[in-house]
């Protein structure tokens, strides 16, 4: 099975493949861009309560270079199941505590339902471990994050290694 097709800066950056100027265009002319926004705004059907948080976990991917105006309402959901998540476990906690067995299994699932919408969500934006781990940084940019400035290269050298950590601080 064929792999995704990345994108045109990745596969320039890997090193791995020569593209003419005219395939670097073509593939790029291909490529769906999203300017990314000048800050995280919530939806206007996200609670109120919710909107500091979802500011600051905005501005965080932004940075990062993983939100764009697409991603709004996804980051909305995530907040809202994970609101409504903690409803169901404080009550599914009280029913446990009230020893109803039944009402406890019932918020249980309520629970185990919200948690799933929340990691799901969480997966989409790249909030988990695992997610981030799929986001794909070429080996160039990372070891010109790690080389050094003044090891006795030429002026040219040190100026494409701070074009590169500058990429990879970019990509990161």
């Amino acid at each position: 099975m064929a792999r995704r097709r990345q994108p045109t800066d990745l596969v320039v950056a890997n090193g791995r493949k020569h593209l003419t100027k005219a395939e670097e265009d073509a593939r790029r002319d291909q490529e769906v861009y999203v300017a990314p926004p000048e800050q995280a705004e919530p939806p206007r059907w996200l609670p109120k309560k919710l909107h500091r948080e979802y500011r600051e976990i905005g501005e965080i991917l932004l940075a990062a270079g993983l939100y764009s105006e697409l991603d709004r309402d996804v980051l909305g959901q995530y907040f809202l199941a994970r609101e409504r998540w903690l409803r169901a476990d404080k009550l599914a906690s009280q029913a446990i505590r009230d020893r109803d067995e039944n009402l406890a299994q019932k918020w249980a699932g309520t629970q185990n339902t919200y948690f799933r919408q929340a990691r799901q969500c969480a997966e989409a934006m790249g909030l988990s471990v695992t997610a981030r781990c799929r986001i794909v940084v070429p080996q160039a940019l990372q070891n010109a994050g790690k080389a050094g400035r003044d090891d006795g290269a030429d002026e040219f050298t040190q100026a494409l290694r701070a074009r590169q950590a500058a990429a990879l601080e970019g990509a990161l």
